[in-house]
This record gives C-alpha cells, sequence and structure tokens, in this order.
C-alpha cells in the first residue's frame, strides 16, 4: 500500500480504505457462523484495515511543517492510546452489564457496535482529514522519527503501525555489508526476546481462564490497566531512553519482565479472595504495561542507532519482519510448553528467552549511549582529569 501511495500521490483514499476495510471486518465476525468464517473475517481485517498503517504516519507529517512533526507525532501516538483504553472499558462494560446470560448474542453485538465505530471514523476522516498539498519521500524522512512510538499496544497480532518505509527486497538492498554486525546481533537480540514475550502474552489469556477465572469483564479490566501504563508512560520513556541510554532502559525493563512472568503464577499459589486476585492481576499487568512503554521506545531508538542511514527502509523492514517471526515461534511454543508442560515451565521458559536476549544485548554496542564505564576505567578518567585541572 505504501507504494501505491507514492505512486498514485494520494494519502487519504488509504485512510478510507483502512477504517472501511476494519469495519467490514468486525460485521462479518460479527455475523459469522462457522470458524472458517471467522478465520477469513480476521485474514480481512489483517489485509483491509493496515492499508492505513504505512500511509497514516506519513499523512501527518505532510500535513504539518517538519518542525512540528515531533509533537504532532507524540499526539497522535497519545489519542491512540486513549483510544484503545477506552475502547477496552466499552468491552468491559458491555460484557459486565449487557451480558444477560447471553454470551454469544452480546459477543457478536459487540463486534458490531465495533463496525459501528470504524464506519463513524472513516466518514469524519471523509470529512475532516484533506488530502496533503505537499507530498514527502518516505525514504528520506529523517531517522529521529524512529524514536517516536506509535505502536500504543503489545499484541499478539503486531499490525505494521510503526512502519513508515517500505521493505524493498533485491540482492543490491540486501547484502551483508550493508546491516552492520551491531545491528546483526541486534536482530537476534529482538528474535530471542520477542520469542520469549509473545510465547508468554499467547498462553496468557488461556492460563487466566484455567487457573484464575475470571468474567469476561475482568478479563478487560487487566488489560485495560495494561494498555493504561503504557499509553501514560510512552513520554516519560522517551526521556529516559535519552538521559540513562536505549540500552540500559530496555535492558531494565526486561530484567523486571525475567520475574514478572513467573510472578504471574506465583500469584495463584497463594489462597486469596476475587478482588484481591484481581488486583494483584492487574497491578502486574499495569508492570507489563510499563515495561512495553520502555521497550518500544528504546528498541526504537536502537535501532536508529546501529543502522546505516542509507538502508533504512530495509533495516527497519527487518526489524519488524523478526518481531513478525518470533511471533508464530513464540505462538508454537507457548501452545506446546502451555500444554504438555504446563503454565509454570512455560512462564519459567518465556523468561529463560529474556535472560538469553540480555545477553546478546550486552554485546550490542550502540553508539548513542552513555560509556558504560567499569572500576578500572572510572579510576583512569578521574587521574586524567586531575592532571588536566589547572
Amino acid at each position: 500500500m505504501g507504494n501505491i501511495s507514492d505512486t498514485i500521490k494520494k494519502r487519504r483514499i488509504f485512510v478510507l480504505i483502512g477504517f472501511g476495510g476494519l469495519a467490514l471486518a468486525l460485521l462479518m465476525m460479527g455475523l459469522a457462523t462457522t470458524m472458517n468464517g471467522y478465520l477469513f473475517a480476521n485474514f480481512m481485517l489483517g489485509l483491509l484495515s493496515t492499508a492505513a498503517a504505512p500511509v497514516g504516519t506519513v499523512l501527518i507529517l505532510e500535513s504539518f511543517k517538519n518542525t512540528e512533526w515531533a509533537q504532532r507525532l507524540g499526539d497522535f501516538s497519545r489519542v491512540g492510546g486513549i483510544g484503545w483504553v477506552c475502547g477496552l472499558i466499552l468491552g468491559m462494560i458491555w460484557l459486565a452489564f449487557l451480558s444477560d446470560g447471553r454470551g454469544e448474542f452480546t459477543m457478536r453485538a459487540l463486534f458490531l457496535v465495533g463496525a459501528a465505530l470504524s464506519t463513524l471514523s472513516m466518514v469524519l476522516a471523509y470529512k475532516w482529514v484533506p488530502e496533503p498539498e505537499e507530498k514527502i519521500d518516505r525514504r528520506d524522512i529523517n531517522s529521529s522519527l524512529l524514536q517516536i512510538p506509535l505502536m500504543i499496544a503489545e499484541r499478539a497480532r503486531y499490525l505494521p503501525q510503526r512502519i513508515i518505509y517500505v521493505l524493498r527486497v533485491s540482492s543490491k538492498n540486501f547484502k551483508l555489508e550493508n546491516f552492520p554486525s551491531n545491528l546483526r546481533l541486534f536482530y537476534t537480540f529482538t528474535l530471542v526476546t520477542f520469542v520469549g514475550y509473545q510465547s508468554f502474552f499467547i498462553a496468557f489469556p488461556i492460563f487466566l481462564n484455567s487457573y484464575v477465572g475470571p468474567s469476561s469483564s475482568e478479563v478487560f479490566l487487566i488489560y485495560v490497566a495494561f494498555s493504561l501504563a503504557s499509553a501514560l508512560t510512552y513520554s516519560q520513556a522517551g526521556r529516559r531512553a535519552t538521559d540513562l541510554g536505549s540500552r540500559r532502559v530496555l535492558a531494565g525493563s526486561i530484567t523486571g519482565r525475567i520475574f514478572l512472568f513467573p510472578a504471574m503464577f506465583a500469584v495463584t499459589l497463594f489462597s486469596l479472595g476475587r478482588v484481591e486476585m484481581l488486583i494483584d492481576f492487574c497491578i502486574l499487568h499495569a508492570l507489563m504495561g510499563f515495561s512495553w512503554a520502555n521497550i518500544s521506545v528504546s528498541g526504537s531508538h536502537i535501532l536508529a542507532e546501529t543502522c546505516y542511514s542509507e538502508y533504512r527502509a530495509e533495516s527497519t523492514g527487518l526489524y519488524n519482519s523478526m518481531q513478525g517471526v518470533a511471533t508464530i515461534v513464540g505462538a508454537m511454543v507457548g501452545g506446546f510448553v502451555g500444554q504438555f508442560m504446563g503454565y509454570q515451565a512455560l512462564f519459567t521458559i518465556s523468561s529463560i528467552f529474556l535472560v538469553l536476549g540480555l545477553i546478546l544485548l550486552s554485546k550490542v554496542e550502540i553508539e548513542g549511549d552513555p560509556p558504560r564505564y567499569g572500576p578500572i576505567q572510572r579510576s583512569i578518567q578521574r587521574n586524567l582529569l586531575t592532571r588536566l585541572r589547572p
């Protein structure tokens, strides 16, 4: 879609196709009577609703002066995060107060409400979103924009909400020397850690149903805690990455998840009431959301610091491809281990993947990070400063 948009020099039509595709897919899900029908609707969701993904960001950039880009993209990310949280709250309230013992009817109606809201979004975009007069080439966008988080939620399906470049496949673009060794190591780190993330998150809803047994509205509340925590901490995550260094922020967030994954299972070992259990899971999942904001921002920043500017498109595409491959592998690991070895083993294995990721991350040299001085280096630095001081 990005290539087509650049060719015909149109942006708004693809945003309309994206909203319209989302409305159609949700309508098909609400009316589906078989699993094959639902899977086809899910396929259409991925095919049509992502039409706006490679174009929406560029439309924002073309609508404002380049001095306003960071602010406008930040506003876009914040509004998207708020909308995501509001959608979760709507779903929670809907299932909690309108179920009336008819779970299937309530869920179908919720899909139809989502389709109606998507249709309204398409109408509002048609009325309020003009076609930009000036056009820019996505390949010429400065790498600093990669530091602005637009992926507002961590999900099993990684829609390309951050992709503003096109992956151009050719023998010229995919030579090994186009990707520095640090970047290749960072790709390996990304693959390993995202397998760990996905093996946990794929199985987490099933785990909740098997070990905790919350109602549908309580599940929504747990996910609201995650999304709200991440949406509210993106800006702070950016400042932390700048002040402390992206590697340290990323490593700290991964370390937190190493303990959070098994903690999810450990909570179920205590004799807690339903309310106490729900509060604990909301807190733990909110910490997951906080860590995701840091992972998203610092990971994007490291990518921008380690790739060659002339091959930024290919580097960004491969980064997202690593996440996509990890989604598939993580789903297989999560499903197999969860079924045959149990969730305690699965969450432990997920944490082991993250430990391996930390080892790989420690070997990545990042140009924009503050130097990591050991005791000997700090001593040498102090001596040099003492001798140089007048």
